[in-house]
């Protein structure tokens, strides 16, 4: 079962900061997970909330504010808040990473904008920054954004996040041509993860600290577990 550290190894470093992606990597974790919202300078930052206070010394929507003042914030252990093609730089293609899309646009033109600006930062890791294409995972609750990605880099690996238990399990995913089902703890169950992997799909699970859930997913069969403690979990494992 791949390890995939939740914003890094968040449990123990500020999340999303290249202190927690240093120490997931030291922790031999599989992949590492981020968040990464669009700002108006044209660049993806890389964060989970919207409104700065809940992980920095700032306060107000990211957006509100320019990339300049946004990295001059103090995000934890004076760790700062990072842009996407920084995040990249650093990890260089050291492991597998998925990159969580927050955005909740459906307009045609936004999502075009918005995965073809993904796609030239992926294209660039790739000729920078030792990555390959398989490297990357791209996933959102969003499905639109999946769909979009997929028109723009069709062979890129692309996951569904959801925070439900579908009432025909994983059959919605059909119309998105997905690789992977990524889905809340407190929604899995042994025939969401067989329905999923009779569609081909690997199944990952987030949020996963604690043992007995860790043993629950081995036992029912999931891929992967998201967790903020890559080297617990690892330990964990039967």
């Amino acid at each position: 079962m791949h390890i995939i550290a939740h914003r890094g190894a968040s449990g123990e470093y500020p999340e999303n900061t290249l202190l927690a992606f240093e120490h997931a990597i030291k922790q031999q974790a599989d992949a590492i997970e981020f968040d990464v919202f669009y700002h108006h300078s044209g660049e993806f930052i890389v964060r989970h909330d919207v409104y700065l206070e809940e992980t920095t010394d700032g306060k107000g929507h990211f957006d509100q504010f320019s990339l300049a003042q946004l990295q001059n914030l103090d995000a934890g252990n004076n760790q700062q808040i990072i842009t996407l093609n920084q995040a990249l730089s650093f990890i260089h293609g050291r492991c597998v990473v998925n990159i969580e899309l927050k955005d909740t646009t459906t307009k045609p033109d936004q999502l075009a904008h918005l995965v073809q600006a993904l796609a030239k930062q992926i294209h660039q890791a790739i000729a920078q920054h030792h990555f390959s294409l398989e490297q990357f995972v791209i996933s959102a609750f969003n499905h639109h954004l999946l769909v979009a990605t997929k028109s723009v880099i069709p062979e890129i690996k692309t996951a569904a996040l959801i925070a439900c238990c579908p009432i025909d399990y994983a059959a919605f995913t059909e119309k998105l041509a997905l690789n992977s089902l990524n889905l809340a703890i407190e929604c899995l169950n042994q025939g969401l993860v067989d329905d999923a992997h009779q569609r081909g799909l690997t199944v990952n699970v987030y949020t996963v600290d604690k043992p007995q859930d860790i043993a629950f997913c081995q036992l029912i069969g999931v891929d992967g577990i998201f967790t903020n403690f890559p080297e617990l979990a690892r330990k964990s494992l039967l």
